[in-house]
C-alpha cells in the first residue's frame, strides 16, 4: 500500500485539528461514500485502496518510532499536496492543465499508479475547495515540523518543482512560495538555498550556486564547507530520511538533490583547490 493509501487506512493522526485536518477529514469521509472508481483526474480506475485489517495474515504491531515516522510520512505527502492546490489556485483559480501537470508529477515524478493519483486527487482537490487560505496550511505544517527544518525545506524545493512544471515559474506563484518558506522560517536566505537546489535538481543547472546549495556563504572558511557538505550527506542518507518523515515515494527527489549536493561540494573544490 502506498503513501495515500495508508492516509486513509490510518486516519487523521498527526494531522488532527487545523486546515490539514479539515482536508484529510473531507477525503476519507468522501472515499466512505464514493464507491464509483472514478479517478478524479479524469478517466476510471476500477481498483479501490484497501483499509488497513484487510487482506488476511498476520501484521505485526508497530513499533513506537515506526508509527510516529509513519505519521510523519503521511503528514508530509498531505502538506505537499494540500499546498501544491493553494499555488495552482494563486491565480484565482485552479485550470485543467495546472491538475493534468500535477497528475504528470505524481505519475513522472513519484511514480505513483492509478489508484494512489485517484487517492492524491482528493487530497489536491479538498485542498482546493478549502476556504483556508494558504497561510493557514504553511502555519500548520510549520508546527508539525518544527523539529525537521530540512523537511520544510524538501516541501519548498518541491513546491518550486511542481510550479515550473508546466515551463514557467510564475510571479504569484513565486510569491506564494517564498511566503511559505517565510512562515516555515527558513527566512530569505532559506528560500535561496531551496531556489539554488530546485534548479539544480529541475534543469541540471551548472550554474545554481553552490554556496546557495550547500546554505554557506561564499566567504565560509574550508572547514565550514565541508561540515555543510557532510551534514546534508547524513540528512539525506535513505535510513535518516525515511525514520525523519520522507515518504518512499519521495526518495527519488531525494536522490536528485543528494547528487545536487555532491556536486556543488565537487565545484567548491575544484573553485578552492582542494
Amino acid at each position: 500500500m502506498g503513501i495515500f493509501g495508508s492516509i486513509l487506512g490510518a486516519g487523521i493522526g498527526a494531522l488532527f485539528g487545523g486546515p490539514l485536518g479539515a482536508v484529510l477529514g473531507g477525503v476519507i469521509g468522501h472515499q466512505v461514500g464514493d464507491g464509483s472508481g472514478r479517478n478524479p483526474f479524469g478517466g476510471s480506475d476500477s481498483a479501490q485502496g484497501q483499509p488497513y485489517g484487510q487482506g488476511g495474515g498476520y501484521a505485526r504491531r508497530p513499533t513506537q518510532g515506526e508509527h510516529a515516522a509513519a505519521e510523519m510520512q503521511r503528514a508530509f505527502a498531505v502538506a505537499l499536496t494540500s499546498l501544491a492546490a493553494k499555488i495552482a489556485k494563486a491565480d484565482g483559480q485552479v485550470t485543467q492543465e495546472e491538475i493534468q501537470t500535477f497528475d504528470r508529477f505524481l505519475r513522472e515524478g513519484l511514480h505513483l499508479d492509478a489508484e494512489e493519483r485517484k487517492l492524491a486527487a482528493r487530497v489536491f482537490n479538498s485542498a482546493r475547495d478549502s476556504k483556508q487560505p494558504a497561510s493557514a496550511f504553511a502555519n500548520q505544517i510549520a508546527m508539525l515540523f518544527r523539529r525537521q527544518p530540512e523537511r520544510l525545506r524538501d516541501i519548498v524545493v518541491l513546491l518550486l518543482t511542481l510550479a515550473y512544471s508546466d515551463g514557467t515559474l510564475h510571479r504569484r506563484e513565486e510569491d506564494m512560495i517564498r511566503d511559505i518558506a517565510r512562515r516555515f522560517g527558513l527566512g530569505e536566505k532559506g528560500y535561496q538555498s531551496c531556489k539554488a537546489q530546485f534548479e539544480a535538481t529541475s534543469h541540471h543547472n551548472d550554474y545554481a550556486d553552490p554556496y546557495a546549495i550547500l546554505e554557506v556563504s561564499p566567504t565560509a572558511s574550508d572547514a565550514e564547507v565541508k561540515s555543510a557538505h557532510r551534514k546534508l550527506v547524513r540528512e539525506y542518507h535513505p535510513d535518516t530520511l525515511q525514520s525523519k518523515g520522507l515518504p518512499e515515494e519521495f526518495m527519488e527527489f531525494a536522490t536528485e538533490k543528494m547528487k545536487a549536493v555532491n556536486a556543488a561540494w565537487a565545484r567548491i573544490k575544484q573553485e578552492r583547490g582542494l
